[in-house]
């Protein structure tokens, strides 16, 4: 099957609360209290994007801090729905910036590899795989029969990000994930997203690293 992904005039408008707003239950205490609600706003993240990516495509997306890219990625990988315009897809896609979606804070480890590996769609006959490869590449040791409220910072980010490189997509979304954890994790990690970037057929990467997007991509945005 062919993969593609497709945006035609694509817009994204998030609303905005004012800022006087803080809390539901401020807006509630203003309400009984017979004063006016807070005004609201509209931000257009996004205005007529028009993108057609095939296979072989690899897109830097580039810009400065608000403009747009994280943004943009979200939208590709159905995260946000276009206020208007559309979105087509063909071939699963895999995101590298949603770094612990899934995990139960009381769970310890391997309990997790479990959970995260059904949500990831991962067959439970790769399970007893997966888990030894993550043993070998997070390097956790007996931490991962620990709940993972107990992790500190970097050891849930080695976790999340190895369970989430053990999903496979012909379309991967990256987002400033390239820069994790410290040197020595950051080396594993690296070698790690150069197998998923050789094996998807479509790649978009949001990252302020001019040297990560020349040697990633072929086209930029």
């Amino acid at each position: 099957m062919m993969t593609r992904l497709v945006l035609e005039n694509v817009d994204l408008t998030f609303d905005i609360i004012g800022d006087d707003l803080g809390s539901l239950r401020s807006l509630l205490t203003k309400k009984l209290q017979g004063k006016p609600a807070p005004k609201s706003s509209s931000l257009k993240a996004l205005k007529d994007i028009n993108l057609e990516l095939n296979t072989g495509d690899r897109l830097a997306l580039i810009g400065s801090n608000g403009a747009g890219k994280s943004t943009l990625l979200r939208v590709m990988a159905g995260i946000y729905k276009p206020t208007l315009g559309h979105v087509h897809q063909q071939g699963k896609i895999l995101t590298l910036f949603d770094l612990g979606l899934g995990m139960d804070e009381e769970a310890n480890g391997y309990e997790n590899i479990k959970i995260v590996s059904q949500l990831l769609g991962i067959h439970p006959n790769r399970y007893n795989d997966v888990k030894q490869d993550l043993e070998e590449f997070t390097q956790l040791g007996e931490a991962l029969s620990r709940p993972i409220k107990t992790y500190s910072a970097g050891m849930r980010v080695r976790l999340a990000f190895g369970l989430i490189t053990q999903a496979g997509g012909e379309i991967l979304l990256i987002d400033e994930i390239i820069g994790v954890g410290d040197a020595k994790f950051f080396t594993r990690a690296h070698e790690r997203i150069l197998k998923q970037v050789n094996q998807a057929k479509i790649l978009a990467v949001a990252s302020h690293s001019e040297k990560v997007l020349r040697s990633f991509c072929n086209k930029g945005v």
